[in-house]
């Protein structure tokens, strides 16, 4: 309204009496109703104006315009002139404050000049105000007031008003106008008026670079009111149940680091919805196991479905999976360690040394909560994730530590990792028998579930709690061989028979030809069959729609027949006396068979508990647009590298390992042929990666010949029936100075170690010689060409950590811009001293990605994790001989978001090599890593041992092939048969060409679940929520930063933003925070090298800690302060008291009916709860601190609770 239809005071005055403020009373309502305002100030603090455009529209929506005079002390306190404690923590509201201000300055609508009297020693010290509403009605009011938040707020002042449409004060409205145009254009006689330093005034601006349109901030300061928000301690109560609450389960995706592509969120989805139900998650390489399993996991311990999970993964993925638990999802997972001093759970901060935990178990305890394992996850109050290697527990006496024969699930969910390798009658095997019934829940991960045999298919499926009648690995295998030939018999005979009984006859008689069955056995096949599929169909609770579809698309002859078809497929019930599905099958005809063998395809345990996802799914993603970033494609060249003067020394070692190899299988046996014949079958990998790597293990054998050394052929042998073994694995399970010391000890070892000795000494001096590989010299001309295509980033890899210092050394005298990423962490070249320099996967991964550092070398353990899609080029330096393991390479830079549409990919091997000649045929004749969707994927792991047999000069003696012929050939016919095994069962289903978002979701789901979807998610995979988080991020980043009990406590935060080191990490320190502890070592510490930002910005008496999680992801060595964080549930039990008063929590449990409701006002007991709503007892008091979200009230939060119940 206009401001003469305001009842202006002539007079105002603070009144301390009443709670109404000036803020209140006048200074408000004055602005809410001009357009343009113009200030004489000896003193300003912006953050009075901030404070005061809460609820006031006019000047943030129109083109209205402040025109600001101040005293020179602004210059003088810059940052402190708008907050003076900048160092503490802001409240959001208080940060959207400074937001407002700044973008009025950036876009001109707010202006600052500074005044300073011309005598030049006294003050500018006026306090006059002039306002202007549209109409052109001004007021102007003058006194002790100045432009701070104090004065306005909390000082004694007192001012006169002015109006211009009052006729007796017209006259002082205008001198007010003139005096200060006057001084805003430069004429007054008695003052300097400059323009406000640029630099004073970009420092404002830029002082905070937030998220958010300009409507968000003003949303928020608009919304915050200290007389209706939800007090600490009531909130910290509420943040302790923040997973509980019905759109709780949403926390886990806002604070992992990544956003999941529509086919990871189907299977996270759908995993927790149908959660406990065993899965088998088996997408190809490079789509995401990690983040599917990390997300769901994340999800179960945010509802509290999940206290305590265990990861059984290889030796050599244990780290690598610790981190990536940490940086993606926030979850603190402990490793055990078995040291001479005792038993240690090792945490994912900082190195083995400064985090190690002891256990209080023993190794030889009886029950499982006094072993090392189980005394630390029992004696935890909070989530506990423990990660061991298989390889380790699969040992004898060692499987009762992470699989206890106990009555009740020790675990809630277990994931193994590479699952493919628990084959039958294998130790893993048994560890994976023993570890489903120890669990709740289990996730299988595999990227090849099956290669040729549907028994193998079945090794994993049985652990997914299958139906009665599927739960027998011969009747598996024969449902496929039934289904494949029942339906070929049904093709054949066709529409030729006379009636139901002939068609019957004439497709058993095919039938049984098909099999090469004799007469009486086709019958009970076909009888087996149709009770496999009624079993499964009625045994998951999701088919009928489809079965229904079935039935009525289904031309059945007779009623008889629709009714046995009805029954088998579970659309009507049957009765157990009278309905037998083995004899319901022979009620129907061939018509309702062929239904059956089309019920088929989907009523099966690979549809209904196997995800599976092919590379095709994410280029269909990407033509719909549901990924704006690169699928790149791959452009692959292997080269053959000439030994030239290194020939006769490689000629050499090759020969000592070939005889010593042939010796031990000749005259040892047992588990000592084994153990030395991968001794020697490891030498030979080394030989092949460069003379460096294999020179430093002879010398440390030629070492360990003479002395004796600890038996360790179990172990050895143990690792020789495993596939894909690598270096981490052998150094997590042995350690490589105990594989190059390895000696057998029974009779007849002794000629053989004599022999291998006697061969090492006729060359080792000239090993100890060596000193080039050739390999270097081509790397140099491949670095160098690559260069001059602007391919300038290079990622190598190579198995061993010999040949990575091998080449590290080689090169730095030409490309000192070289870092290393290995098991034993990243190092930088320093060119200054010389030296290489130990530093974190920060400062790695942030100067690769920023071109400090172009040249990366790896080994394969340690590049997951790495964001290497920068990386312009990878150069395999050697070939694993299992392919998988150079696929996986490859998809290290070959990944969503690679900044080239072609990603460049130079394979080594020596000239003459036999691996060098298998690999050169694979690629040439069956396109082998140049495509990355193809027949040859599920075979990739099983070409290894054929690659050792070639080799190692094992192939069958009657074969006159070429060793790389034979392995190709074998390789090629070997894919075929995976092929039509995988159609055979069901694996191979592809995505349909012309893809939509609502087929890709319905084909990375899984059939037979159809009713099951958690009441927090609208639709499975689909990412729209029913329920929000009623906790934000910025909630929680409150409560703790503004807790007046934690500072009670000495827990105290200190905000980044002027920090010294502010400028070098500009992007960290705006969200922020040093939070200082009550006692040293309260806490576990990030990695402190000294390049990271925890180093720099911590130093040493704090923890750098933050609220964002695309900060922790950038800078991993700052701690993620958030759920899953054990030093956050810590803070939060520290601030928040037993009982709240402003807020109730309404409890759902979920009972037979899914309705039962319990009330409490005790934190503790919402915690246990299936699900909590949030009500305030006062609608006076609503609001969550530092949020926008509000507490409904005890009756809707009921009906809340009653509605995601019903839903459960």
């Amino acid at each position: 309204m206009p401001l003469k239809d305001v009842p202006w005071e002539p007079v105002y005055e603070s009144e301390f009496r009443t709670n109404r403020t000036l803020m209140e009373t006048f200074y408000r309502p004055f602005l809410n109703e001009v357009i343009r305002y113009d200030r004489l100030a000896g003193y300003l603090s912006l953050r009075s104006l901030a404070h005061a455009l809460e609820g006031v529209d006019s000047l943030l929506e129109t083109d209205g315009t402040v025109r600001v005079i101040a005293g020179a002390d602004l210059q003088k306190r810059e940052k402190g002139a708008m907050f003076p404690d900048a160092d503490e923590p802001l409240e959001p509201w208080v940060e959207s404050q400074l937001t407002i201000i700044a973008t009025l300055l950036d876009r001109g609508d707010l202006q600052i000049k500074i005044g300073d009297p011309k005598g030049g020693d006294g003050l500018f010290h006026p306090k006059l105000g002039i306002g202007v509403d549209r109409e052109g009605n001004k007021i102007s009011f003058e006194g002790s007031i100045n432009e701070t938040l104090s004065a306005w707020q909390y000082n004694y002042e007192r001012f006169k008003v002015h109006r211009s449409w009052s006729r007796g004060e017209a006259k002082y409205v205008e001198e007010d106008v003139s005096t200060f145009n006057a001084l805003w254009n430069g004429f007054h006689p008695s003052v300097d008026v400059f323009e406000l330093d640029e630099a004073v005034r970009q420092n404002l601006i830029d002082w905070k670079d937030t998220d958010g349109t300009l409507e968000e901030h003003v949303e928020r300061v608009q919304n915050h009111d200290p007389q209706t928000t939800v007090p600490e301690d009531d909130t910290a109560g509420v943040v302790s149940v923040a997973g509980r609450t019905p759109g709780g389960i949403h926390l886990a995706e806002e604070i992992s680091t990544v956003t999941p592509w529509p086919h990871q969120r189907t299977i996270s989805d759908t995993a927790v919805s149908i959660y406990p139900n065993n899965l088998l998650f088996c997408d190809e390489v490079g789509l995401g196991k990690t983040i599917e399993a990390g997300l769901t996991l994340s999800r179960l311990i945010q509802v509290g479905e999940a206290e305590q999970a265990l990861f059984l993964v290889p030796a050599g993925l244990v780290q690598q999976w610790q981190n990536e638990l940490l940086d993606r999802f926030n979850i603190h997972a402990y490793y055990h360690e078995r040291s001479y001093d005792g038993d240690y759970m090792i945490g994912p901060l900082g190195d083995t040394e400064d985090h190690r935990i002891p256990t209080s178990g023993t190794v030889d305890a009886d029950a499982w909560e006094n072993t090392p394992i189980g005394s630390f996850v029992t004696e935890r109050d909070e989530p506990t994730v423990v990660i061991e290697s298989w390889h380790t527990a699969r040992r004898e006496g060692n499987q009762e530590h992470v699989a206890p024969r106990t009555d009740e699930s020790v675990w809630d969910l277990t994931v193994v990792d590479e699952a493919h390798s628990a084959r039958e009658e294998t130790k893993l095997y048994d560890l994976l028998g023993q570890a489903e019934e120890a669990s709740r829940c289990l996730y299988a991960l595999t990227a090849t579930p099956m290669q040729l045999n549907v028994g193998e298919l079945y090794d994993l499926l049985r652990l997914c709690d299958l139906p009665e009648g599927w739960n027998d690995k011969d009747r598996f295998v024969e449902f496929f061989e039934t289904r494949q030939a029942l339906e070929d018999s049904l093709s054949s005979v066709g529409s030729r028979y006379q009636n139901i009984a002939d068609g019957q006859q004439q497709v058993l008689q095919q039938f049984q030809k098909e099999l090469d069955l004799e007469e009486d056995e086709g019958r009970p096949r076909i009888e087996r069959f149709g009770k496999l599929i009624h079993e499964h169909l009625t045994s998951n609770p999701g088919y009928d729609e489809q079965a229904k579809a079935l039935v009525e698309a289904t031309d059945t002859e007779s009623i008889q027949q629709r009714k046995a078809l009805e029954k088998l497929v579970g659309v009507r019930e049957t009765s157990p006396r009278f309905d037998d599905p083995r004899s319901l099958i022979f009620d129907c005809g061939p018509t309702e068979w062929s239904a059956l063998v089309e019920a088929s395809q989907w009523a099966t345990p690979v549809q209904s508990r196997i995800f599976r996802n092919t590379r095709a799914v994410l280029e269909q993603c990407q033509d719909l647009g549901l990924l704006d970033d690169t699928v790149p494609t791959r452009d692959v060249e292997t080269k053959r590298i000439e030994l030239g003067d290194a020939a006769p020394l490689y000629d050499q070692v090759e020969q000592y390992i070939d005889e010593t190899y042939k010796q031990s299988q000749k005259v040892l046996t047992g588990k000592e042929k084994l153990a030395l014949g991968f001794v020697m079958t490891t030498y030979r990998q080394r030989l092949t990666s460069s003379l460096h790597a294999i020179k430093q293990s002879l010398q440390r054998r030629m070492e360990k010949l003479d002395e004796k050394v600890e038996d360790m052929t179990e172990e050895v042998s143990e690792l020789s029936r495993d596939a894909g073994v690598t270096e981490a694995t052998i150094d997590e399970v042995i350690g490589q100075a105990s594989l190059d010391a390895y000696q057998p000890s029974s009779r007849g070892a002794a000629d053989v170690i004599q022999a291998e000795r006697k061969a090492l000494q006729e060359f080792v001096d000239d090993l100890r010689q060596a000193h080039t590989d050739p390999k270097v010299a081509q790397l140099r001309r491949d670095i160098r060409s690559l260069r001059q295509n602007a391919r300038d980033n290079i990622i190598i890899f190579t198995q061993y950590h010999d040949t990575l210092e091998h080449i590290r050394e080689t090169l730095t005298d030409t490309h000192p811009n070289v870092g290393t990423y290995s098991g034993g962490g990243g190092m930088q070249y320093d060119e200054t001293t010389g030296e290489w320099v130990n530093v974190g996967k920060e400062a790695i991964k942030r100067d690769f990605t920023d071109g400090d550092t172009n040249i990366l070398i790896c080994t394969d353990s340690a590049s997951e994790g790495l964001n290497l899609q920068t990386a312009d080029a990878l150069i395999n330096f050697d070939l694993p001989w299992n392919p998988m393991r150079v696929e996986q390479r490859i998809g290290r830079i070959d990944r969503i978001g690679q900044k080239n549409e072609v990603v460049k990919i130079i394979n080594y091997a020596y000239k003459d090599s036999i691996d060098g000649d298998i690999y050169e045929e694979l690629e040439g004749r069956l396109q082998l890593f140049e495509n990355v969707v193809g027949p040859m994927r599920p075979v990739l792991n099983s070409i290894e041992q054929d690659i050792k047999d070639a080799v190692m000069g094992i192939s069958g003696s009657e074969d006159t092939r070429e060793p790389s012929e034979q392995v190709v050939e074998e390789a090629d016919s070997r894919a075929k048969r995976a092929q039509e095994k995988a159609e055979e069962t069901g694996l191979a289903g592809e995505p349909e060409e012309v893809a939509t978002k609502e087929a890709i979701i319905e084909s990375s789901g899984l059939d037979g679940w159809e009713p099951y979807c958690y009441p927090a998610f609208d639709e499975i995979g689909t990412g729209d929520r029913s329920y929000e988080p009623l906790v934000s991020l910025e909630t929680i980043e409150t409560q703790l930063t503004q807790s007046d009990r934690l500072e009670e406590t000495d827990w105290s935060f200190t905000a980044l933003r002027n920090h010294d080191r502010a400028d070098d990490f500009e992007d960290v320190v705006d969200d922020a925070y040093v939070l200082e502890l009550p006692e040293e070592g309260t806490v576990a510490m990030p990695e402190s090298f000294g390049e990271t930002a925890q180093a720099e910005l911590g130093g040493g008496s704090g923890v750098v800690v933050t609220f964002n999680p695309e900060i922790a992801e950038q800078f991993p060595s700052i701690r993620l302060l958030l759920p899953g964080d054990p030093l956050f549930e810590a803070l939060v039990r520290e601030a928040a008291p037993a009982e709240v008063d402003n807020v109730e929590f309404v409890c759902g449990q979920r009972g037979e009916s899914g309705s039962s409701v319990t009330r409490s006002s005790q934190v503790a007991e919402a915690k246990h709860a299936t699900v909590v709503e949030l009500a305030v007892t006062s609608e006076s008091v609503k609001n969550l601190l530092g949020g926008a979200n509000s507490i409904p009230d005890v009756d809707d939060a009921e009906q809340t609770v009653l509605s995601w119940l019903s839903q459960r």
